[in-house]
Order: structure tokens, then sequence, then C-alpha cells
């Protein structure tokens, strides 16, 4: 109180002493006015400058997710200042507050990655068992960039899937070079290998190299054995591969490359359709890097054979094999049998899978193939909806069904390693089903006492 009373006599006095009984009390109640006037001009600033800061915040993510330049947040700007221009005059001033400059995109889109790892950090340490993933693609500076994500389950029984790290590989790719990585990867995150559990790849060999192949080396690397599988959708790809069929796919992509690739052509070719009045609109480009764009190519070059017949024979081009039976069949059973597979690659992608839930999606599919094989071999089309629509008695039904047995045999061998695990992935996914005796020993009294629980 002491400061307080020699502050304002010291300051204050000369001007305030001078009111005195009901005047005295008018001042001070304007004053209090006056100060809270003046907090809540400061608290609408401070609201206004946070605002401000979150917009710029999430601007900023959406250009990262986006992968759009940081300079787009100058023209989302004017963007915003145009549209408050015109809806809302009185904003004007908040838009331009906003701060989106590609350095301060820049900025934001680096806070929020820390922010993002330090959030993951914290539920790591909650980790009680994880598996890692890795995927290593080359950039278009030719620098080769290693994905590494990880699933894990915590304390709670969350489980949670995020990208782990982003590794930018300057040299060689080996296998000790990724190993490398990882291992930078694991001490970064703190990630114990006593609780590591399992790690996917693809087939490179820098990858599955028998000897030096990251896999092998990283088992050496820990002290407990880990499961290690080959991506599988990667897997259903490669077994696809057996239907390749040569003879119809590159007919099929020189012809849609010959209506794509030049721009008369191509205008010319979509006025003709629009001319016929086709409900499709174009022709679909084949790209060989995504194997499944394969099924939407074939079925709209089905769809459009009759428009492309014609735009072919205006263009003096051969159309012998439009017409020819043997080839249109093929086709037709390429259409149907690569809408299968598509669908079954869509199963299994997605996030939160269980490796159990997409093996199963696998058999089944198996199932499905072994089903059209017998079929095939009674001579009948019911699940071949394209193929169905040709003349029956033209059908090569012996041919299709080795096509479907070669899919069949790949899938058995490229997933072999699945079916070892098979009684280890029934046991989680149908423990009340499983038969005692097929698991290991040291879950049978348990299992025993868990199927007898809720029976």
């Amino acid at each position: 109180m002491y400061n307080v009373n020699r502050h304002y006599t010291t300051k204050h006095a000369a001007t305030y002493d001078k009111f005195k009984g009901q005047f005295r009390v008018d001042k001070v109640e304007l004053l209090k006015k006056n100060f809270i006037g003046q907090q809540s001009i400061m608290k609408s600033k401070v609201i206004s400058s946070y605002s401000a800061t979150k917009i710029s915040f999430l601007i900023a993510e959406s250009i990262a997710k986006s992968g759009q330049p940081f300079s787009s947040g100058d023209l989302i700007k004017n963007s915003i200042k145009q549209f408050c221009n015109e809806v809302c005059p009185e904003k004007i001033q908040f838009a331009e507050d906003l701060s989106l400059s590609h350095q301060t995109i820049a900025r934001r889109v680096e806070d929020l990655s820390k922010n993002i790892e330090l959030a993951l950090k914290e539920k790591l340490c909650k980790c009680e068992a994880y598996s890692l993933a890795l995927d290593e693609s080359t950039d278009r500076s030719d620098t080769a960039q290693l994905a590494i994500f990880i699933r894990f389950i915590t304390s709670n029984f969350e489980i949670i899937e995020e990208l782990l790290d982003f590794r930018h590989m300057k040299g060689t790719t080996k296998g000790e070079d990724i190993l490398s990585e990882v291992k930078k990867t694991m001490i970064k995150f703190d990630l114990p290998e006593t609780k590591l559990s399992g790690v996917t790849t693809d087939g490179a060999s820098s990858m599955k190299g028998k000897n030096i192949g990251f896999v092998a080396l990283f088992k050496k690397s820990i002290n407990h054995n880990i499961l290690s599988y080959h991506c599988i959708i990667h897997q259903e790809q490669l077994c696809a591969k057996v239907l390749e069929m040569k003879e119809v796919m590159e007919i099929v992509i020189q012809t849609v490359n010959f209506i794509r690739s030049h721009g008369l052509n191509h205008r010319q070719f979509k006025q003709l359709l629009e001319d016929c009045g086709s409900e499709a609109e174009d022709v679909i480009y084949f790209c060989q890097v995504r194997w499944f764009s394969r099924a939407a190519t074939l079925k709209r070059f089905w769809i459009l054979i009759p428009e492309i017949i014609k735009f072919l024979k205006i263009k003096d081009k051969d159309t012998s094999f439009l017409e020819n039976n043997d080839w249109l069949n093929d086709l037709a059973f390429l259409v149907d049998i690569t809408q299968m597979l598509m669908e079954l690659n869509i199963k299994l992608q997605g996030k939160d899978q269980l490796i159990s839930k997409l093996y199963e999606n696998v058999e089944t599919f198996v199932l499905k193939l072994k089903l059209l094989k017998q079929q095939l071999s009674q001579k009948s089309l019911i699940h071949f909806k394209t193929l169905s629509e040709r003349n029956t008695n033209t059908v090569d039904y012996e041919k299709y069904c080795n096509l479907i047995l070669k899919v069949i045999d790949e899938f058995d061998t490229r997933f072999c390693d699945f079916k070892e695990e098979k009684n280890e992935l029934d046991l989680f996914s149908h423990p009340f089903s499983i038969k005692v005796e097929t698991v290991r020993d040291e879950f049978q009294m348990e299992l025993i006492e868990l199927q007898n629980k809720w029976n």
C-alpha cells in the first residue's frame, strides 16, 4: 500500500485532489469505465491476432497436405481479400492482417512438423509393442527417399498407425544403408529393440536380399526373433502379372496412345464420341507403375470399341484385331478378371487394417478363383459379365482355365510365408473356433479356459 500511495502522491495528486465529494466518486467511476473499455479493445486485438495466426496455420496445413508450393499463400490471401471486399467489407482489415507469405508458410509447416513429432514421441512413451513398414522410392531430383511407418499398441490397448520418419538417402541404397537410416530413426524416437515385433518391406533386392538385404541384416542386429513380411499389396500385383496377355495389352496400349498422344486425334475422337452420344467421355491412359490402372483402361476400351473402330477407319488404320473373335474374347476375359483383381486390391488398402483380415481377403479371393476355374471347366460364364456377352461357342474355356490356374499357383507361392503363420493369425482373429491342438503349447491351457468360459 505504501508504494501505491507514494505513486499517487507524486504522480496524480495534483490532478485528482481537487475533486471532492460526489465529483470525486463520479470521476473514479469514469476512470473505471475508461479502463474497462481499454481492456476490451486490447482483448479484441488479442483475439483477432490469435484468429489470424490460427487461420495461417490451417492454411499452411492445407497447402502442405495438397503438395502445393508455399508461394500459394499469397494467392490465397488475395482471394480472401476479394471475398471480404464483396461479402463482408468490415472484415477486410482482418484479411490484410493474415500473414501468408512463402516464408511464413514455410515456418508454419516446420512448426506443425515439430508439433506432430513431439505428439508422436509422447504417445510412443506408452508403447508396449510396435512394428515397422518401409518404402523406398526416388523423387524427381533422383534422391532416394525412405519412408518409415510405425504401428504400435499402447498400454491402454490403443492401436496407432503413423508415418514415423522420412529419410533422405544421398548415396547408395544398399541393405546396409537402409539399416543405418532405420537405426538412426529408432534412436531419434527412443524405440527399444526389445519391443519390436515385425517389419514389412517391398520385394527389392536391397530389402529382401538373402544375405545382405535390409531384412536379413536387420534380423541379425536384433537379439530376438521378429516377423518379416513382403508388402501384401505388392505381392498381389505381382501375382496378377501372370495375366500379362501381351497380345491384348500391347494393342490396347498402342491404340489408346494413338488416340491420346496426338492433340488433333484426341480432339477428333472426343468430338466423335459426342456426336455418337457416347456415355463415356474418353479412353483412359494406361500406367505401368500403377498396374491396376489397366482395369480402368480395359473396361473403358471395351465400352468404346464401336467408336474406336469407326475412328480408326476414318484415320485409315488397321481394325482387323477389333473384329477378331479370339482377340475380343481374350480382351473380354481380361476385362473381367482385372476388375476382380482391382476389387481385391481396394480391400487390401486403407488404414488400421489387421494382417489377419488382409490374409482372409487373399484366401477368399483364391477360393473365388478356384470356383471360377471349376465353372469354366463346365463352360459356365455366370461370373464373367463381359465374356458372357460374347458368342459362347467361340470361347476357349480351356485356355482361360489354365490362366486362372496360373494365378492360383502364383498366389499359393507368393503367400506361403503367410500360410506358415496361419495358426497364429487364426488364434488372434478366431480364438473361439480354432482347435486347441493346432496352437502353440504355451497357449493351449489358457485357450481352453477362454473357449469354455464363453460357451
